[in-house]
C-alpha cells in the first residue's frame, strides 16, 4: 500500500469511530492545552518583568557612594565616600567617552505633614531630566522643569500610595504641605509604582539647599548612547573613575549596578519556572498517550477479522503498522490541533486579568510532544496488528 492509502485509511477508521476517536483525543487536548497555557502565564510573567524593570531605566547605569561590600579589606574611608561626588566629580562622569548625559540625586527622610496626616517620607532631589531617564509617568499634574531647578523652588511630586493616604479623593496638585520646617506645593503625582509610591520628589537644589543641607550628591544614573552596551560601558566607566580617584577595585569609594543584572537573573529564574510548568503538564500528556493506546488497542481486537483479509490478500507485516501507527499519529495531531485552538481562548480570556503570551516555542515543544506520544503509545496496538497471523485473524469471532 502507497502512503496515501495508509492516511485515507486512517481518516477513515477516524471520522468512522467519532466517540472512540474523541475519547482517545481528550487526554492530548487537556494535555496540549496545559503545556501551551502554563508556559504562556510563565512568558506572560517574564515579559512583565522585563517590561516593569525598563520602565525603571534598565538601559542606566547607577553609580552611588560607597563600597557595595563593606567587608573589603582597606576599603576608603566613609568620609572619602560621603565627599565623593561633587561638581567636579559630575563634571568628569559627564565627559567619559560614551556617556549620553547624568542625573545627579540627594536623598533624605524628613517628616511629610498635610492636616492630620504626618509620616516619615523619603525624598528625592533630583533634576528634570530624571523623570525621562526612569520612565515616570505623571498621572495629576506636572513633573518640575529645569526652571524649577535653577531658581531652587519649593515644589514636589509626590507619590502614588503618599497621595491616597494624605489626599484620598481629593487633587493633591496645588496643594501646600510641610516638609521639615518649610511649605512646599505639590504640583504633581506619579503614577503607581512599588519603586515611587512612597517618595516625594524635589528639585535637586531645593533638597540641597533647603532641605537636606548636603553639600555633596548620593548618587548619580548615567545615560549611555549605546543601550545595548550597558555591562561594557560599567566596566569602562569603572577604569576611568579608578583613573579619576586613584584607587583600585579593593579600595573604590564608589559602586556601579544596573537593573540589566538583576534583570538577567530574574529572567533566569522566570524561565526556569516556565520549564518546570511545562515539565508539569507534559504529564498530562503522557497519561493522554496512555489513553491512545487503550483505545488503539480495542480498535485492534475489533478489526481482528479485517486485519486477517488484508494479510490474506497479500498486505504485508510493514503495511498493517504503519496503518496503526498513522492513525495513532493523525489522532495525536488532531488534538494537538484542537489543544492549540483551546489555549488561545483561553489565554484571550486570562489576558484580561493577568498577562500570558503565548510563544512558537510552546506550540513547537508540544507538536514534538504529541507526535512522540502518537509513535510511541502507538506502537504496540501497531505491532499487535502487524504480527496477527491470518488463519487466526479469520478465525477471530
Amino acid at each position: 500500500m502507497i502512503l496515501t492509502e495508509h492516511i485515507t485509511g486512517a481518516l477513515v477508521s477516524i471520522v468512522s469511530n467519532k466517540l472512540r476517536s474523541a475519547l482517545s483525543m481528550l487526554g492530548i487536548i487537556i494535555g496540549v492545552s496545559a503545556i501551551i497555557i502554563l508556559m504562556a502565564l510563565g512568558q506572560g510573567t517574564t515579559k512583565s518583568v522585563v517590561d516593569r524593570f525598563n520602565s525603571m531605566g534598565a538601559n542606566l547605569i547607577t553609580l552611588s557612594a560607597g563600597q557595595s561590600n563593606s567587608s573589603r579589606v582597606g576599603g576608603g574611608s566613609s568620609s572619602n565616600s560621603t565627599t565623593l561626588i561633587d561638581n567636579a566629580f559630575l563634571d568628569f562622569v559627564k565627559n567619559v567617552p560614551g556617556v549620553k548625559d547624568i542625573s545627579p540625586s540627594v536623598t533624605a527622610n524628613k517628616q511629610f505633614i498635610y492636616g492630620t496626616y504626618n509620616t516619615n517620607a523619603s525624598i528625592m532631589g533630583v533634576r528634570a531630566l530624571y523623570q525621562t531617564l526612569k520612565n515616570l509617568v505623571i498621572t495629576d499634574g506636572d513633573f518640575f522643569s529645569d526652571e524649577d531647578v535653577l531658581d531652587s523652588n519649593k515644589v514636589i511630586v509626590i507619590g502614588n500610595q503618599i497621595a491616597q493616604d494624605a489626599f484620598g479623593t481629593v487633587s493633591p496638585v496645588g496643594k501646600e504641605v510641610k516638609l521639615q520646617d518649610g511649605i512646599y506645593t505639590v504640583i504633581g503625582v506619579l503614577a503607581a509604582n512599588s519603586q515611587t509610591d512612597r517618595r516625594v520628589f524635589a528639585p535637586i537644589t531645593t533638597v540641597m539647599s533647603k532641605i537636606s543641607g548636603a553639600h555633596y550628591y548620593s548618587s548619580i544614573d548615567i545615560a549611555i548612547d549605546d543601550p545595548t552596551k550597558v555591562e561594557f560601558m560599567k566596566t569602562f566607566i569603572e577604569r576611568e573613575l579608578l583613573r579619576y580617584t586613584g584607587t583600585t577595585t579593593d579600595t573604590e569609594p564608589f559602586t556601579l549596578s544596573t537593573l540589566s543584572e538583576i534583570l538577567a537573573s530574574v529572567q533566569q529564574v522566570t524561565g526556569t519556572l516556565t520549564l518546570f510548568l511545562g515539565g508539569v503538564a507534559a504529564i498530562s500528556l503522557i497519561v493522554g498517550g496512555i489513553g491512545v493506546m487503550n483505545i488503539m488497542l480495542v480498535s485492534v481486537t475489533e478489526r481482528t477479522r479485517e486485519i486477517g483479509i488484508r494479510k490474506a490478500l497479500g498486505a504485508f507485516k510493514s503495511d498493517i503498522l504503519t496503518q496503526f501507527l498513522i492513525e495513532a499519529l493523525f489522532i495525536s495531531i488532531i488534538a494537538w490541533l484542537i489543544g492549540i485552538a483551546i489555549s488561545y481562548g483561553v489565554v484571550a480570556i486570562v489576558n484580561k486579568y493577568l498577562s500570558a503570551v503565548i510563544s512558537t516555542n510552546s506550540i513547537l515543544l508540544s507538536f514534538g510532544s504529541v507526535v512522540f506520544i502518537g509513535i510511541f503509545f502507538g506502537i504496540l496496538p501497531a505491532s499487535k496488528a502487524a504480527n496477527l497471523k491470518p488463519i487466526d485473524a479469520l478465525r477471530y469471532e
